[in-house]
């Protein structure tokens, strides 16, 4: 009947109500999907399911049930009533809680309710629902609470509901008895992500514990980011989290179930969210909180089951297993390449008869091409007069490395993207700063900011740390930020562009070096809507914009003036514009010319790059890269000259699979083609490209 595995695994379920007699089986795990034939859940929705009891609902007769998966047994509740009595007028299901095991004396149900008017669209009712197995009716409880269609939790008889911008916390036997006994907590205060401006909220309930998932996204894209609190009962204060330990947390839009890993044979300290793109694409994400990446995989589901609910089926009573866990990668602390091992003038004297800075400097340049930039920071540290080659080394290969937080404790790894290898330094930022998230990179320096808004740009090879003015308005309509030149030269200009999705507003803040606040523009009038969730670029004197349409704006930093390029003619026509979301649009400089290139996030399609044409006004394709290589990621975008033919004509992703040796995601400018699809790639939740600035630290070591 069941899938042969079925209680030996996590399992997503799918019911189809009247659309579909079959039930879905998915399983996440073979990326198969099987379809059966039940006769207890024929024509059934399922709203959750929860210690191997599915939750059913029929639509036509109403009938509400549990159906215990192992035995087949249904614990009946009553009908659900009817509350509509215009055509127009709709209910909707936003969440479901239980107290206990459906077979348990003591267990009540409570179904969340929102009432609505579609002829305008209007909020008539929000009220629970409560009863106990085997009652006659629900109990009706109007709350007044305006709740979100977020999961719940229950612990110690108080349900714990997410609402605007808090926690509402409700007693479980006041709302059997018809009362309504509620307390607010604070949320905590939302992480300044760049690109993000939804939040999926998910409460957990773990090990007597309360925690609260979010999950970022920027309107119909994919998630890029997460963050988890977890709330301190007595004080009612959220605590920043970085790990679940031993736990797994599988949640929906509908669910949220915490297990011991090792009891339903998977990895520990990571979450699964299930939730689905259109009408014929599901994603699982996976969220691996050890590494701080993530990865996702494609769950097919049936185009014409529209009103199909699915959840996720954890089974409790399952032999457990024994993991097989990756190894880790060694990963080399960068910062001790920098300090004690540095050979010193008199250990060479000692086993040369010449000292290092006798070598003729073409026999010096000529070793430069063939360094990594690691070897070529060890090189510099030989010898003070080998950096008279450092102009060499900056043009022979100094490719970026892709940086990104593991933890939040000041330290970063470091992925070199030619040869997989991994490194580690220090920031440079105090702990208390922590957790950070980088915004931009250029010239070998990143911009980050904190939990308190409070932005610094740091050089992660050396630790020079410059802090900026805080910027009080940083919201979800910040579209960008980046530089002129390193922090550290007098002429510095840093530009951060916001972009209003309601109104079509342009904000700009500039700071310029000295500077004690941060100027603010306004353009009111612009007709960039909207404007890609990508940084500008500093491109002849000004500052470029791209729009999703593909239309650019400049803003000239000495005349303090924005503009619209009118002339050019946009990549999309008005009504052809990808859903916001939908695509991601990168901008970046190569070898003189601006180039812009637009993804789909969804499909592993073709990429479509374009340039400037800077006379005639207007953006030509572009077929090959002529020995070029991109990195893109919408924080820092950018283009080197390849120093290897295998390597030209590619485009670098700031996703990585994984095996022996940590491997970048490329896409070849020739075949057309990606090397491996973005489903079998994790992503950082926190990264950039950064270019090795490495002359600095080098002068410092050297020495000779």
């Amino acid at each position: 009947m069941f899938p042969s595995n079925f209680f030996y695994q996590p399992w997503i379920i799918g019911c189809h109500g009247a659309e579909k007699h079959t039930t879905t089986f998915i399983d996440p795990t073979a990326k198969t999907v099987e379809e059966k034939n039940i006769f207890e859940m024929k024509g059934k929705l399922c709203f959750d399911c929860i210690d191997e009891w599915l939750f059913l609902w029929d639509e036509q007769s109403k009938e509400c049930f549990f159906l215990d998966l192992n035995s087949l047994l249904k614990v009946h509740l009553p009908s659900l009533p009817e509350f509509t009595t215009l055509p127009r007028e709709k209910i909707i299901y936003t969440n479901f809680s239980l107290s206990s095991s459906p077979n348990h004396p003591n267990c009540v149900v409570i179904l969340h309710v929102v009432k609505i008017d579609t002829e305008p669209l209007t909020v008539q009712e929000r009220f629970f629902l409560c009863c106990q197995p085997h009652d006659a009716r629900w109990n009706k409880i109007l709350h007044g609470q305006e709740i979100w269609g977020a999961p719940s939790a229950i612990l110690d008889g108080k349900i714990y509901t997410f609402g605007v911008d808090c926690v509402i916390v409700f007693d479980v036997l006041s709302l059997l008895a018809g009362q309504v006994d509620a307390r607010t907590i604070s949320a905590p205060k939302l992480p300044q992500f760049p690109i993000k401006n939804m939040v999926h909220h998910n409460l957990v309930e773990s090990c007597g514990c309360i925690y609260l998932v979010r999950l970022h996204h920027y309107c119909q894209g994919p998630i890029n980011n997460i963050d988890i609190h977890c709330l301190d009962i007595s004080s009612h204060e959220w605590l920043r989290v970085d790990t679940i330990g031993d736990r797994a947390f599988f949640l929906s839009n509908m669910s949220c179930v915490s297990v011991c890993s090792t009891d339903v044979g998977v990895e520990c300290n990571c979450i699964y969210y299930l939730t689905f793109y259109g009408r014929n694409e599901g994603r699982i994400y996976k969220f691996f909180l050890e590494d701080q990446t993530m990865t996702f995989s494609l769950t097919p589901t049936d185009e014409n089951a529209v009103g199909s609910r699915f959840c996720w089926f954890v089974p409790t009573r399952m032999q457990k297993r024994t993991i097989m866990g990756s190894s880790a990668q060694p990963t080399i602390d960068l910062n001790e390449v920098f300090t004690d091992k540095i050979i010193t003038e008199n250990k060479i004297t000692s086993s040369f008869s010449r000292p290092w800075n006798d070598l003729p400097m073409d026999l010096v340049e000529s070793l430069l091409p063939h360094l990594s930039s690691v070897d070529a920071l060890r090189f510099f540290t030989v010898c003070k007069s080998w950096n008279l080659a450092s102009d060499s080394i900056q043009k022979a290969k100094t490719w970026p490395w892709l940086m990104y937080q593991e933890k939040s404790d000041g330290t970063c790894k470091l992925l070199d993207p030619l040869n997989g290898k991994e490194y580690t330094t220090n920031v440079g930022l105090p702990s208390s700063v922590f957790p950070t998230r980088m915004l931009c990179s250029k010239n070998g320096w990143v911009i980050v900011l904190d939990a308190a808004n409070a932005m610094f740009m740091v050089n992660p090879l050396n630790e020079d740390v410059v802090e900026l003015p805080p910027l009080e308005d940083f919201d979800e309509d910040f579209c960008g930020i980046t530089f002129t030149s390193i922090p550290t030269s007098p002429d510095c200009v840093v530009l951060a562009f916001c972009a209003n999705i309601r109104n079509g507003n342009i904000y700009i803040y500039k700071w310029h070096s000295g500077e004690e606040d941060w100027t603010f523009i306004l353009d009111d009038e612009s007709p960039m809507r909207p404007a890609a969730k990508t940084n500008h670029v500093f491109f002849l004197g000004e500052f470029y914009c791209l729009g999703e349409a593909g239309d650019l704006g400049v803003f000239d930093p000495v005349e303090e003036t924005w503009r619209m390029l009118d002339k050019l003619i946009p990549v999309y026509l008005e009504d052809e514009v990808p859903i916001t979301g939908d695509e991601d649009c990168y901008l970046l400089e190569l070898d003189g010319n601006l180039i812009s290139v637009f993804k789909r996030n969804y499909f592993d399609n073709d990429i479509r790059i374009i340039k400037l044409d800077t006379e005639k006004m207007e953006w030509i394709p572009v077929k090959d890269l002529a020995g070029w290589t991109i990195f893109l990621d919408p924080r820092s975008s950018l283009a080197k000259p390849s120093p290897h033919k295998s390597w030209s004509n590619k485009i670098f992703f700031s996703a990585f699979y994984s095996s022996k040796i940590k491997t970048c995601a490329t896409y070849c400018m020739e075949s057309k083609k990606y090397d491996i699809h973005f489903c079998d790639t994790k992503k950082p939740f926190d990264c950039v490209w950064l270019e090795p600035n490495l002359i600095r630290k080098c002068l410092m070591n050297a020495p000779c």
